[in-house]
């Protein structure tokens, strides 16, 4: 278990599932946490996709359940992490209820350190660029750098933004 100052971290286990499911399927949870067209999913897809990642060996992952107080309020975790150029990238979701109380901040910064544990030199978050509320404020200016830019998005402050 990892621990934040707030929000623990550790790990999802299957009974944990209905309620994270009814946490990040909000529409607009799953849109500040999706790369592409958020599509609906009903519990039974959520837990067939646990079901299925159980069987495999991730190392290239690190998913927990954050806790706050013993109550389950979303899930965040390492992905796409290579060991050998040191770098990974961060995602969280967080259930709307819970927004606006500095748990998204305090499970960033504990996920950022734990990185650091993993030797990565270098963490990517994207966030919605237009985005005002949780995760904008969770990667305002100054917490994180421009670290490059494609074709199609770059990475300016830790906002995601087209071109």
């Amino acid at each position: 278990m990892l621990n934040g100052e707030r929000v623990l971290f550790r790990p999802i286990q299957r009974e944990d599932l209905p309620r994270l499911w009814e946490l990040v399927s909000d529409f607009e949870v799953a849109v500040l946490g999706s790369p592409g067209p958020v599509l609906p999913r009903s519990l039974a897809q959520f837990e067939a996709g646990f079901d299925q990642d159980l069987t495999k060996d991730h190392k290239d992952r690190a998913y927990f359940g954050i806790e706050v107080d013993g109550e389950l309020i979303g899930q965040a975790g390492l992905h796409r992490i290579d060991h050998f150029s040191r770098a990974c990238e961060l995602g969280i979701g967080i259930g709307r209820e819970f927004w606006g109380k500095g748990f998204g901040q305090d499970a960033v910064r504990t996920l950022v350190d734990y990185s650091f544990d993993l030797n990565m030199n270098r963490v990517g978050l994207y966030v919605l660029a237009e985005d005002p509320g949780p995760s904008g404020r969770t990667a305002r200016p100054g917490s994180w750098r421009r670290a490059g830019s494609g074709s199609t998005r770059g990475c300016e402050a830790g906002t995601r933004t087209s071109s």
